[in-house]
């Protein structure tokens, strides 16, 4: 009988050890409203990386309302970002109205910024779903 409490018991703490260690190195999963503004922090500091780490590697991003997918990966999202800033160095995004339902996060933005000398304003509205700590699909609605 001990050997099979021993043998049980191994077998328990190599199932928690293995269990804790397939959390090592991850971030906490931070709830879906953080991620969306750590994006936004992130886009308005003009930190590329820091964009780039609220999004899962395989992300995909779709215009509405036809569904067309035209951003998908790490790779194409730092061609966006990088082209961005180019475009406009003062380009800023604030939150102007945000709702939460579950791991969807839907933004109404307000972004501005300096064109060819002019300043502008534009709002534009994204719906990101947020499941482990990561955007893994966002949603742009073509005004």
């Amino acid at each position: 009988m001990k050997t099979k409490k021993i043998a049980f018991s191994c077998v328990l703490v190599v199932g928690l050890l293995v269990s804790a260690g397939s959390n090592l190195g991850q971030t906490s999963q931070q709830p879906p409203e953080q991620v969306a503004q750590a994006l936004v922090d992130a886009f308005n500091t003009r930190d590329i990386d820091a964009i780039i780490k609220t999004y899962s590697p395989d992300s995909v991003a779709y215009r509405l309302p036809d569904g067309e997918a035209f951003i998908s990966g790490h790779a194409e999202l730092r061609k966006k970002f990088t082209s961005a800033f180019e475009r406009d160095a003062t380009v800023k995004v604030k939150v102007v109205n945000r709702i939460v339902d579950g791991k969807f996060v839907i933004d109404k933005e307000r972004i501005t910024g300096l064109t060819n000398g002019k300043r502008y304003e534009r709002y534009a509205t994204v719906i990101y779903e947020i499941t482990g700590g990561l955007i893994r699909k966002e949603w742009y609605l073509r005004q």
